[in-house]
Formats: structure tokens, C-alpha cells, sequence
């Protein structure tokens, strides 16, 4: 069947060989050559296929994210993107193939082959069947040692289906056949991976860590040594920045002194972004005034890691699970510390309970390991003493135990079925959709070649222009008696409820969690921790659980505001984008100035290409927020202060005005 491709390229002599060979095959092609020229053919056009054929730096940010607005709403087009660069293979998750130079002419005709064959995109709701689940988690346990059970199987589901859509594979079983025969030769098992292990993290997450930190170089760095620290697990580098900057601040002579910080991670897309250093106002969120000025250089609405930070870490990439061969296995010994924070969530017990022991191997004695606050450590007879400060735990090695040694290598991990274990799902906590991180291939980017001008006529704040009916009080059913009103907390219900919301706005969601439990226990239908509930759980990944909670607040108080917020935000983490948007309206029905649905409505919209009613409700956003005070913190935001969230707000107005 022939196909409409559109050929994006500035290369003159490639366009006119690739148009030739596309034509010869018996398809229609049109080329353009300048950037602002993509959006407007592809709204003209509506290609089968996009082939992007620029040089990195002039790749348009729409094609890569190739949404494409149509009268019946956004569909997406698949992209084979054609360079030299090869580094970009790891930027660009979502295209359907990446074939670097000199072409390969046979994989092209393939891949236009393919595409003719998958005209749809996979539904992003079904279900991955038990069977199918434990073949995908028995694969890439043997190839990864990253495991997947039964209880983290949604976040599994979710990262598959985003690169079956890539790929316009619509069964399970196709994808899994496919990533067999792909995995190493068009790099498909770290595609996939990149989906399965991307962590959020910010400066100074978990601060009693770092004061720990500072407190044991204020009193065991005072000699000349070398200071070895690693970061196992550093995701896109907060970590191990934070790092840096805490020995900085503790070690006046820290110029003079032979430091290095040794930070690893499996996923090479996060480790890129680390090594640039540009971070988001979000990852700043709890970095004092006084750390940004001394440590980053502020461009725009970026923040910059300084170079002589940069210059304390040194990144790898390096799988935890596999046998250890790289060269920076030779530097992991006689360490000083080790952060290994979320990171053995992601494996069996077995091997994390192994990769304990050989971080337990690798300290010096009087060595400090720190974990995530959802981790312990699972097995005992390890020299190491556990230690607490202030809400958070420690361990610290045995000034008598025996020398530290190399880490050694993990034996490869056995075979196993999808028999359940006890992990937490907090590895993928796909809720904080509602906060402000988006993946680069998102819809912001969209907007940054749209030619089309919106004329402004706002003087007050607008509202939704899609009408929706305002939600309805319940009526009680004749023969049954009303339900009894929900009791509002009890002074001592009160306190706990504040500390449990100061513990979820640092994502310490477990002892949140257990506060929450003492209320319920007390007044089960109190609707405030109800809704705080809901959130934690959403953050922890229990989404099926997050969702049912919603239900319940909604069923003993159906105008109730956060209750809606809370359901658009899961309906909106499970791309069921025409259900969240119902639920976010509905929240703004009921309170005008609620700032998260507004804003998120507002995203939304970005995502589906509605550039106009997407950055109006970003203004909007704006206009509500500028009207509270600077020191106060934004409802259901994650902890973020209002100036903060203003500057998120701004930034993301910056990109579609």
C-alpha cells in the first residue's frame, strides 16, 4: 500500500536521493527543507510517515514529538529519524526507528514495510495477561537484572505500551518477539529500559542524609586522605551534585584535597542529562537562595551546575545486577559513603540482599550506606548499625570489621516465574504526572513551531470553553437513611494530618501513610485524609488503589473539589486524557482558583496540540497565583512555595507564547 511521507531534510543532494528511491517503491513524498516549514506541512499533509533527516541541532522539536492535530483529534505519526549523530538514538524513544549513516537502505524499506502494515496505535488501557507479564519479567530479568513482579506489573504495562506505540505494535506477544530479536542489534532492551528506570529526584532529597553527611566530614575528613563516595543509582545527577556541594560546604579545603564522587546508573539517557548539569526550577525546589547563587549558574529559567562541582563527579554507566567488568569497578572500594536511595526496589531480594553485601564490602570501617526511606536492609549478619536522624535512618560499617574489598561480581541472576515478592512499587511513582516534570518528547515541546497567532482579549480570568454539567449533589434513596455526614478532625486528628501532609510534600510517603492510617482508624470518613490518601498512594505507584480511594470520597461527598483533582490526575497518568480533562473541569466548577487542575487542564491541552486554550489556562493559572502570598505553599503541588510554582508557570507559558 502506497504511503504519503513527508521528507523533513536541509540536505539538498540526500533529499533528492531519498525522494527518488521512496517514489521508486511507489510512494507519494514531499519535502521541506526549513524547520518552520514542519508544522505546517504536516497540518496540511497528514503524512502516513514522517523521515527526519537534519543535523541534531536543527531536528524541530514537533516532528520529534510528531503529534498531529486532526479534526477528530490528536493522532500520532510515525518518525524514522535518519543521522550521523548517533548520541540521538537515546533522545529519541519515540520514533518508530533511528537508522544512522550511511543509510541502510534495506532496514528503511522495512521500516516503511512495517508501518504500512501497523496503521494503529495499541490502546493504552489493556490489560498485559499473568503469563505474558512473566514472560516479559523472566526476559528482562536474564538480560537486566531488573525485575518486575505481579505487584509493579501496571508501571511494567505502561512502559511497554509507550514503546509499542513507538513501534505500532498492538500485542503483547508481537512486542515481546520483537524485543528478542532486537534487543541488542537496534538497542531495544535499553529503549525499553529508559521507560522502566527513569526516577525523579531533586537537590538535597531526604536533607538529614546530607547533614549526616556533613557532620561525619566535619569529623572524620580532617586529615589528608582521599574521600571516595558513590552514588549508586544518580538518575540525572541531583544526587551526587548534592553530594558534591555538601563536602564543599563541610571541607574548607576541599581545592586541596583528592575527592571524587563515583556516580552510576543502567539508564544512559538519564546519565547524559546529568553530565550537561541543566536543571529545572522543579529539581530546585528545596535548594536554598544562598546554594543557587554559590553553585549554579542561572540562564533563563535553567539552573547550571557550576564547573568546579562538576569537576568532583565522575559518571558511568554501570548495571548493579551483572557481573562487574567496567573500569570503574576497580575504583568502588575503601569508600567513604555510599547512596544507593530507591534504587534495590528495582530488583528481586536476592540480588538487592547481594548487592548489600558487597556495598557493606566496599566500605571503610565507620563507613556510612544510606537507602531510600521505603528500603531496609533484607538480610542481617551484615556489619552494619543502623542509626536515625531526625525521620530518617542510616547505616554505618563496624569500626571493626574486616578491610574493604573490590566489589565483586553478582553472580547472573537464575531464571524465575512471576512468583510475588515483596517489593514496593515506588520505583515508577507515575502520579507525580501532576507535578511539573515532563519527559522531553511531551507536548510543551509541541508548540515551539506553531504558526498559528491567538488574539488576546482577556481582561479577567477565563474560563473553560466546553461547558460540562456541575456535579449534583447525591439524593438519598427513599427506603434508606442518609449517610451520616463526614466528622471533621479531632484536634489531636488535626495535627497528625498536618504532619502527615509536611511528610507527603517530601515524598516520605510511607510514614505519611502510617499517620494517615492512626486518623482513619479513628474517624474513617474524615474526607481531608481520604484525599491525602489517595495522593500517597498515587505516588507510590497503587494507582487501582489511589482510584478506589477517589471513589470513596466522591461517593460520601461528591462536591468536593480535591476529589476530582485527585481522579483527573490518575485518569491523566493513564494517558485517558478525554476522562481526566471531565474530572479537572469538574474540580474548577466547584473552586474557580484551584491553581493544580487549572494548570494541568492547561498542559493538557499542550498535549493534545489545543495551543490556545492550553497557554490561556496557563495565564490564567498565573493571574489566581499572583494573588496569593510568596511564602505559601501550593495545595496538592508537592510542596512547591508559590514562587516556585510561578516560575514553572512561566516557563511553560514561555514555550507556547
Amino acid at each position: 500500500m502506497p504511503l504519503q511521507i513527508l521528507i523533513i531534510s536541509d540536505n539538498e543532494s540526500f533529499t533528492t536521493y531519498l525522494g527518488e528511491l521512496l517514489r521508486d517503491a511507489g510512494h507519494t513524498t514531499r519535502c521541506v527543507a526549513q524547520e518552520k516549514e514542519a508544522f505546517p506541512a504536516i497540518r496540511r499533509q497528514k503524512p502516513d510517515l514522517i523521515i527526519l533527516a537534519l543535523e541534531a541541532a536543527k531536528i524541530p522539536p514537533l516532528a520529534i514529538e510528531h503529534r498531529v492535530q486532526t479534526p477528530s483529534g490528536p493522532r500520532s505519526v510515525p518518525v524514522i529519524v535518519i543521522s550521523e549523530c548517533l548520541r540521538l538514538e537515546a533522545e529519541l524513544l519515540q520514533v518508530f526507528d533511528f537508522i544512522g549513516k550511511p543509510l541502510d537502505v534495506k532496514r528503511l524499506m522495512d521500516d516503511i514495510t512495517a508501518v504500512t502494515l501497523r496503521k494503529d496505535v495499541p490502546p493504552q488501557e489493556q490489560e498485559l495477561e499473568p503469563r505474558v507479564a512473566a514472560a516479559f519479567s523472566r526476559h528482562i530479568l536474564s538480560r537486566s537484572g531488573l525485575h518486575f513482579d505481579q505487584r509493579n506489573r501496571a508501571a511494567l504495562t505502561r512502559g511497554l505500551l509507550k514503546r509499542m506505540a513507538a513501534l505500532r505494535l498492538t500485542d503483547f506477544k508481537e512486542y515481546l518477539q520483537y524485543l528478542k530479536e532486537h534487543g541488542e542489534d537496534r538497542h531495544e532492551l535499553q529503549k525499553l529500559l529508559q521507560f522502566l528506570t527513569v526516577g525523579e529526584t531533586y537537590f538535597y532529597r531526604y536533607p538529614a542524609h546530607f547533614e549526616v553527611l556533613k557532620e561525619h566530614c566535619t569529623a572524620r575528613f580532617a586529615g589528608a586522605g582521599p574521600i571516595r563516595i558513590w552514588s549508586a543509582g544518580c538518575s540525572t545527577g541531583e544526587e551526587p551534585y548534592s553530594i558534591a556541594m555538601t563536602l564543599m560546604e563541610a571541607l574548607p579545603d576541599w581545592r586541596e584535597r583528592d575527592i571524587r564522587i563515583i556516580a552510576t546508573d543502567i539508564n544512559n539517557r538519564s546519565l547524559k542529562r546529568a553530565r550537561e548539569g541543566v536543571y529545572s526550577p522543579w529539581s530546585m525546589r528545596i535548594t536554598t537562595p544562598e546554594q543557587s547563587a554559590r553553585y549554579f549558574r542561572r540562564v533563563g529559567e535553567s539552573f547550571l551546575i557550576r564547573d568546579e562541582v562538576k569537576q568532583l563527579v565522575q559518571f558511568s554507566h554501570l548495571n548493579l545486577s551483572v557481573p562487574c567488568r567496567e573500569p570503574v569497578c576497580d575504583e568502588l572500594r575503601d569508600l567513604d559513603a555510599i547512596f544507593c536511595r530507591n534504587v534495590l526496589i528495582y530488583f528481586t531480594p536476592e540480588t538487592a540482599a547481594g548487592m548489600l553485601e558487597r556495598f557493606a564490602g566496599a566500605l571503610k570501617p565507620s563507613g556510612l550506606l544510606f537507602l531510600g526511606h521505603s528500603e531496609t536492609l533484607l538480610q542481617r549478619g551484615l556489619d552494619l548499625e543502623l542509626k536515625r536522624k531526625e525521620k530518617s535512618f542510616y547505616y554505618v560499617r563496624s569500626a571493626c570489621a574486616a578491610p574493604a574489598a573490590v566489589i565483586a561480581p553478582l553472580p547472573p541472576e537464575e531464571r524465575r516465574g512471576d512468583d510475588p515478592c515483596g517489593l514496593t512499587a515506588e520505583q515508577l511513582r507515575l502520579a507525580a504526572a501532576w507535578l511539573s516534570v515532563q519527559t522531553p518528547w511531551q507536548g510543551e515541546t509541541e508548540t515551539e513551531t506553531e504558526t498559528e497567532t491567538e488574539t488576546e482579549t482577556e481582561t479577567e480570568t477565563e474560563t473553560e470553553t466546553e461547558t460540562e454539567p456541575e456535579p449534583q449533589p447525591r439524593q438519598p434513596q427513599p427506603a434508606a437513611p442518609c449517610p451520616a455526614e463526614p466528622r471533621d478532625a479531632a484536634p489531636d486528628d488535626a495535627q497528625l494530618l498536618q504532619a502527615a501532609r509536611e511528610l507527603f510534600d517530601r515524598e516520605e510517603f510511607d510514614p505519611a501513610q502510617e499517620l494517615l492510617e492512626l486518623v482513619l482508624e479513628r474517624t474513617p470518613d474524615l474526607l481531608d485524609a481520604l484525599v491525602l490518601k489517595g495522593f500517597i498512594l498515587a505516588g507510590k505507584g497503587a494507582l487501582d488503589q489511589a482510584l478506589e480511594t477517589s471513589e470513596r470520597v466522591l461517593a460520601l461527598n461528591d462536591l468536593l473539589p480535591e476529589a476530582y483533582f485527585l481522579k483527573g490526575v490518575l485518569l491523566d497518568a493513564a494517558d485517558r486524557l478525554d476522562e481526566a480533562a471531565r474530572e479537572y473541569r469538574k474540580a474548577l466548577l466547584l473552586d474557580h482558583d484551584f491553581i493544580m487542575p487549572r494548570y494541568h487542564m492547561g498542559r493538557l491541552h499542550l498535549r493534545q496540540g489545543r495551543i490556545a486554550d492550553g497557554a490561556r489556562e496557563i495565564r490564567n493559572s498565573i493571574k489566581i497565583l499572583s494573588r496569593s502570598r510568596e511564602e505559601e505553599t501550593v495545595p496538592f503541588s508537592g510542596g512547591l512555595t508559590r514562587a516556585v510554582c510561578m516560575l514553572q508557570l512561566q516557563n511553560t507559558l514561555a514555550r507556547v507564547a
